[in-house]
């Protein structure tokens, strides 16, 4: 999946917290879909912010506060989606082959290679 910074650094600063959460979350959503079309990704807006990923039984949940995802929201434009993808991770989510320049963008790759077991990522 393909991104662009500058359209990413646009909606971190113009987007309210709710849209924007929910702008990053459809950005995992697509990149999932590009390994695997079943999976499905739901989101919850209001206590706090939740992105759940399921593929078949395999679930995953992280919910941060909205607070939190302010904060990560004006750090960097992909702040919030290494956040969420850290979290993701910690739970067991392997990635597969990826194309495009999204997870280069989100992720520092050659620091998650060594924490979390991923296969097959550039």
């Amino acid at each position: 999946m393909n991104t662009n910074a500058f359209f990413r650094s646009t909606m971190a600063n113009n987007f309210a917290t709710r849209r924007f959460f929910k702008r990053v979350a459809s950005d995992i959503e697509s990149q999932l879909k590009e390994w695997h079309i079943d999976y499905k990704v739901t989101v919850e807006t209001w206590r706090t912010y939740a992105l759940c990923v399921q593929n078949g039984e395999k679930m995953y949940h992280v919910a941060l506060s909205k607070n939190f995802v302010d904060i990560l929201q004006h750090e960097t434009p992909y702040a919030l989606d290494e956040a969420l993808w850290k979290g993701l991770f910690n739970q067991g989510l392997e990635l597969e082959d990826a194309t495009g320049n999204y997870l280069d963008a989100a992720l520092n790759f050659h620091q998650y290679e060594k924490q979390f077991s991923l296969k097959n990522v550039k």
